[in-house]
C-alpha cells in the first residue's frame, strides 16, 4: 500500500460497523474485476521470497504492456474459473497476501475496497459501495444506518479524492448544498419519489445558475429551498402524483440492457436471472410489452409487502449513492448527476421488482439486501455500464425532468 493518512473520518453509522467477513462472504470482491497494482507494489510482489506466495506471484502478477503511469503499472491475473477470481485467494477465499505478508502489503485497490473517501478541506468523508454484500446488509437493513459518526481510519492517499471549489462557489456553499439535499432525502414523512422530485427541481435551478456563471445566486437558492421545506411549499406541487408503472417498466428495462454485459460472478448471475425470469424474459429475450408491464405491476405490489419490515431500504440506497458520488458535485453539473441518480434508483428497483414478481412469498430482508448488492455489482460498480449510461445521458431527452420524474 502506498502513502497513507490516518484521520478521524465522518461516515454513516453502518460504515463504522463494517468489517470484511472474508471467506464467509457469498460473493468475491475481485470476481471479474481487474486488480490494478502501482509500480511499487508490483515490484514488491515480483521480488517476494515467501515460499508459498512467490510461485503464485510470479504466475499471476503481470505488468501492463501499455502502462501510462506508476499508478496502473501492473495487475493481478484472474483465474480462468467460474468466478474469474483472484489467483492469490486461498481455497477458503482468503487473501494469501494479507495472510502471509500482512494488511500493509495489500495493493491500494484491495486495501481500499469497498470504501470511498472524499476530502472536503480538512474533513474526510467516507462511505461504502453496496456492491459488497456485507456493506449492503449493514446499510440497507438497519434503521439507524445513516446516522453520522466520526471514526479513526487509515487510508491510502491514492484513494482519497480531494474536493476543490468549483463553478466559482466557495467550499462552504458546496458543503451547505450537500447537507441540505441530504436533509431532503432524509425527510421520512414525505414519499421518497417526492423528495427526489424536489431535489430534481433544485438541481435544475442550481445548474442554470452555474451555466449562467452566477455563483452568487446559489446562496439565495439554498435559503429559498430551506424556507419552502419548512413551510411545505417545496413538496406541495408533487402531492397526489401517481406512479407511471408502464413507463417505469419499459424505460428501466431498456436502461438495464445498455451495452454488452460484462462478466459477473455466479452469485450475481443467479440473482439477475431470477429478476429477469420474474419480468417475463425468455433467456435474455425481452418479453412483449404487455407481459413486461403486467409482471412489473405484480412485482411492485409484492415488493411493497416485502419491504414492510424494512421500509427505509430504498431510501438508504439513495442516501448511500448520494454520499458515494458526492452529490450534487460529482459530475459536470448537478442536473446530470440527478439524472444519473434517478436512473440508478430505477434500475435497482427494477431488479427488486423482477425478483419479487417471480414468487408469491415475500422476499425476506436478507433477500432484498442481496438483490440490491447484485444489482449494484452490475449497474453501479461496473465501469462498462457506467460508460454506456454516460453516453445515453448525453441525449437531449434526458434534459426533460418530467421523463426522469416518471421513473420515480
Amino acid at each position: 500500500m502506498s502513502l497513507t493518512v490516518t484521520d478521524t473520518m465522518l461516515m454513516p453509522t453502518y460504515a463504522s460497523r463494517f468489517t470484511c467477513i472474508g471467506g464467509d462472504c457469498e460473493d468475491t470482491c475481485c470476481a471479474g474485476w481487474g486488480v490494478t497494482l502501482d509500480e511499487e507494489t508490483y515490484h514488491r510482489y515480483r521480488s517476494c521470497s515467501d515460499p508459498l506466495l512467490a510461485p503464485k506471484l510470479q504466475e499471476h502478477v503481470q505488468k501492463y504492456k501499455h502502462s501510462k503511469s506508476s499508478k496502473d503499472f501492473g495487475h493481478i491475473k484472474l483465474r480462468d474459473d467460474a468466478c474469474r477470481s483472484c489467483g492469490l485467494l486461498s481455497d477458503k477465499k482468503l487473501c494469501l497476501i494479507q495472510e502471509r505478508l500482512g494488511e500493509e502489503a495489500l495493493s491500494d485497490t484491495c486495501a481500499s475496497y469497498p470504501r470511498t473517501i472524499f476530502r472536503f478541506g480538512e474533513l474526510h468523508q467516507m462511505t461504502l459501495t453496496l456492491s459488497c454484500p456485507e456493506a449492503a446488509r449493514l446499510a440497507l437493513l438497519a434503521e439507524d444506518a445513516f446516522g453520522f459518526v466520526g471514526k479513526e481510519q487509515t487510508a491510502s492517499l491514492a484513494f482519497i479524492a480531494p474536493v476543490d471549489p468549483k463553478f466559482g462557489l466557495t467550499q462552504t456553499v458546496m458543503e451547505d448544498t450537500q447537507a441540505l439535499l441530504l436533509q431532503v432525502l432524509r425527510s421520512q414523512d414525505v414519499p421518497l419519489a417526492d423528495r427526489l422530485r424536489v431535489i430534481g427541481r433544485f438541481c435544475e435551478r442550481l445548474t442554470d445558475s452555474i451555466e449562467r456563471r452566477q455563483p452568487a445566486a446559489v446562496g439565495p437558492l439554498l435559503q429559498e429551498l430551506a424556507r419552502d421545506l419548512e413551510s411545505g411549499a417545496a413538496m406541495a406541487p408533487f402531492a397526489g402524483m401517481t406512479e407511471a408503472l408502464d413507463v417505469q417498466a419499459h424505460v428501466a428495462t431498456s436502461l438495464s440492457l445498455l451495452g454488452a454485459e460484462s462478466f459477473q460472478s455466479p452469485h450475481v448471475q443467479r440473482i439477475l436471472a431470477l429478476a429477469r425470469d420474474g419480468l417475463g424474459f425468455e433467456g435474455k429475450h425481452l418479453p412483449p410489452g404487455e407481459v413486461l408491464v403486467a409482471a412489473y405491476a405484480r412485482g411492485s405490489e409484492r415488493l411493497k409487502r416485502a419491504m414492510e419490515p424494512v421500509p427505509w431500504l430504498l431510501e438508504h440506497f439513495v442516501l448511500n449513492e448520494a454520499l458515494r458520488t458526492l452529490f450534487p458535485w460529482g459530475l459536470e453539473n448537478p442536473k446530470r448527476q440527478f439524472a444519473t441518480l434517478v436512473i440508478r434508483f430505477a434500475t435497482i428497483r427494477l431488479i427488486l421488482v423482477g425478483r419479487a414478481a417471480r414468487q408469491e412469498a415475500p422476499l425476506t430482508p436478507l433477500e432484498l439486501a442481496e438483490t440490491v448488492q447484485a444489482a449494484c455489482r452490475r449497474y453501479v460498480h461496473d465501469a462498462h455500464y457506467a460508460r454506456n449510461l454516460n453516453q445515453v445521458l448525453s441525449g437531449a431527452r434526458w434534459e426533460d425532468l418530467n421523463l426522469l420524474f416518471s421513473l420515480l
